[in-house]
């Protein structure tokens, strides 16, 4: 019998190594070297088994504790036979690799580890369903509500849903005799994949319902009410928990998500909560003030522009916002002062200005001021 070699030499990683470090030493191995990628290959296929082995030992506390005391003597006059006891790997194969490999791993050391056996017959949860709507500004500012037309699978009323146009239902699988698996040989290993003619089930629809093909669903369109909350972002989804398609042979319903966004709006923009609105105004609103106008996502407001007012000068008008969407208080709405100036004058209009222009004092214009003593 040849010399069994060093397990951590095996591994690659160092006698201090953790458990974390040997594992993920462990995972990159036995992907290298998994016979099915190298298929034929006998070199690659004993150097799996030489990594499993020493895994096996190195990730159990108990096994590394005797193997670091008395090296491979400690198991025996033959060292230690991993396919004698794989619990170690066993339990962790799962962890480290998912599904990877567990369908061969299950018909080599038993169903346990598989769990495919413990859930294939399980009733299969319906598909979740999305649907996209279109809503305005203000009713993402109301809240409001829409009737969506969904197309989805609903329990076939022939045959209750069983798939089966008689009493008969379902009867084993002739292809896995009601395993939900075939075995395939390949090499060293016994690969066992899920049943092509049942899909897993064990089971087959004896007399199949004409009405759903033997699927127990059939698909209906239905008119659902969706309440869409004030305040509410664009993008957001919205779940209608139960209103998706019927799970196979019975199984529970999806969901429904109603992913909801907002058009642009003509004049309002979104700012989180808050809401900006552009107004012009005259150039004499805005030199002598005066009380105007504004509109807002409930009806219009009245707002009072300050003498001398600038344009772009911004006004906060407070809790004619949105909704917050934490359910406390309301944003703001933001008027953005536009001062228009005229483009045709009537003439008693250029004779006021004539006057004005002739008793304005430059004092009262500090940035016109500034400029022309600065750089003119």
């Amino acid at each position: 019998m040849a010399e069994k070699r060093d397990y951590y030499e095996i591994l690659g990683v160092s006698r201090d190594a953790s458990i974390d470090e040997i594992k993920k030493a462990y995972r990159e191995l036995a992907l290298k070297y998994h016979p099915d990628r190298n298929p034929g290959n006998k070199e690659a296929e004993e150097k799996f088994k030489e990594i499993t082995e020493a895994y096996e030992v190195l990730s159990d506390p108990e096994k590394r504790k005797i193997y670091d005391t008395y090296g491979h003597a400690g198991f025996g006059p033959g060292g230690y036979d991993w396919t004698q006891d794989f619990s170690r790997v066993r339990m962790d194969f799962s962890d480290i690799f998912g599904d990877l490999f567990s369908d061969f791993f299950s018909d080599i050391f038993g169903s346990d580890f598989s769990t495919r056996a413990t859930t294939r017959k399980r009733k299969i949860r319906g598909s979740d369903l999305e649907y996209r709507i279109h809503i305005t500004l203000r009713e993402a500012a109301t809240g409001t509500e829409k009737y969506v037309n969904i197309s989805r699978y609903d329990k076939c009323n022939v045959c209750n849903g069983t798939g089966s146009k008689s009493k008969r239902g379902k009867t084993t699988c002739p292809t896995c005799h009601g395993t939900g698996q075939v075995v395939q040989q390949r090499g060293f290993f016994t690969i066992a994949q899920t049943c092509p003619k049942c899909r897993g089930e064990g089971e087959v629809i004896a007399d199949p319902c004409t009405n759903c093909r033997g699927t127990g669903r059939v698909r209906n369109m239905h008119k659902i009410l969706v309440k869409i909350p004030p305040g509410i972002e664009s993008g957001t989804s919205l779940r209608l928990k139960g209103e998706g398609d019927i799970g196979p042979y019975g199984g529970e319903r999806g969901d429904l998500y109603i992913t909801v966004f907002i058009e642009k709006d003509e004049i309002f923009e979104r700012r989180n909560s808050d809401i900006i609105c552009e107004v012009p105004i005259t150039i004499t609103e805005a030199i002598l003030g005066g009380e105007i106008e504004v509109p807002t996502l409930t009806g219009k407001v009245k707002m009072r522009i300050p003498p001398g007012t600038q344009n772009g000068t911004l006004f906060r008008l407070k809790n004619l916002g949105l909704p917050k969407m934490n359910g406390y208080g309301k944003g703001d709405q933001i008027v953005k002062v536009k001062v228009i100036m005229p483009k045709k004058l009537s003439r008693q209009e250029k004779v006021l200005y004539q006057q004005l222009k002739e008793t304005e004092k430059l004092e009262n214009y500090p940035e016109v001021k500034n400029f022309r003593e600065k750089y003119l």
